[in-house]
């Protein structure tokens, strides 16, 4: 018989998987979010720590968390390491929490939810916001020619013309009630056992956006739900382990793999629109310095844009 979550004989309904990478700082506070956030629903937590080289195994291992864990040899991305913890998951659901996330009180219970009311919902993601408060957009559309320059002209976050929903999902107004989108962030969000695991034909970024596309190739749909809500610093791990190129090297990447089904010229097209949103930025903090006297943290990594949008090479998908 089921037990008071629905699940026969104690199996966990829901399968919460955490990679981390030398996350000693944030891992403690995470996983007491992670315990909290699914407390009506029998959960199993797996973390998977990709090759740490401070404390955050010992962290996790004695901090007392019902926690599973997969100690790998080498960091090997964020996809493939959810996907050796997914073999070991047992929930009829699987929930992706980053290890510098921090859902609410009842979020992955949300999330769960959201699955069970809708019988077509294979993904669904949460209502992200930075440390801050700031809302942090969490759902877009897929990738467009169109929409990369949307989001390079800032049309995405000019009032009215942001409630169109173009490219990212920047208006408070579009996370007041649950919607149908294209892809929702992997920072804190669940799905169906049966999607399945993640495309890994990348070691970082735009995972989240092939799953999504994967999920709705077979018929489910995307969904956020704003019910769901989590904090999510972003990119903890990658600033302190990889270079200052490294995160829009892979954009780049991704972005030029995503169109290349649809040849050479829209390849160009995409490189450009990369490029205008580097140019733009950096043309905003210019400003910025110039008038205010402002030097604005974010000129290094748009920089970082430009010069990944000028040398990488066409990739392919």
């Amino acid at each position: 018989m089921p037990d008071a979550n629905g699940t026969p004989n104690g199996t966990p309904l829901v399968s919460i998987v955490i990679v981390t990478h030398n996350n000693e700082d944030l891992v403690t506070r995470c996983l007491d979010a992670v315990v909290e956030s699914s407390s009506t629903h029998c959960s199993q937590i797996i973390v998977v720590d990709n090759a740490s080289t401070d404390g955050t195994i010992e962290v996790v291992e004695q901090g007392g968390w019902p926690v599973d864990v997969i100690s790998l040899n080498e960091n090997v991305g964020f996809a493939r390491a959810v996907n050796h913890a997914w073999k070991r998951a047992e929930g009829r659901y699987v929930a992706l929490i980053n290890s510098d996330a921090f859902p609410d009180a009842g979020c992955i219970d949300e999330l769960v939810s959201a699955l069970e009311q809708r019988s077509r919902a294979g993904i669904v993601g949460a209502k992200l916001r930075y440390p801050s408060g700031r809302l942090q957009p969490s759902a877009g559309t897929f990738p467009s020619l169109m929409g990369d320059l949307w989001v390079a002209l800032f049309l995405h976050r000019v009032p009215g013309l942001s409630r169109l929903g173009i490219g990212y999902l920047a208006d408070q107004h579009l996370y007041l009630r649950p919607r149908r989108v294209d892809w929702v962030s992997a920072a804190v969000c669940a799905s169906r056992s049966e999607v399945g695991p993640l495309p890994t034909s990348s070691f970082m970024y735009g995972e989240d956006v092939e799953w999504a596309s994967a999920c709705r190739d077979v018929g489910w749909e995307v969904w956020l739900e704003p019910a769901a809500s989590a904090v999510h610093v972003g990119r903890a791990s990658v600033d302190q382990s990889q270079d200052a190129g490294f995160a829009q090297r892979q954009r780049v990447q991704f972005e030029l793999a995503w169109f290349a089904p649809r040849g050479q010229a829209v390849q160009l097209a995409a490189r450009f629109g990369l490029l205008t949103h580097a140019l733009l930025r950096l043309g905003f903090c210019g400003a910025r310095r110039i008038l205010w006297r402002n030097q604005d943290p974010r000129a290094a990594e748009y920089a970082a844009l430009l010069r990944a949008a000028l040398s990488v090479q066409r990739a392919t998908r």
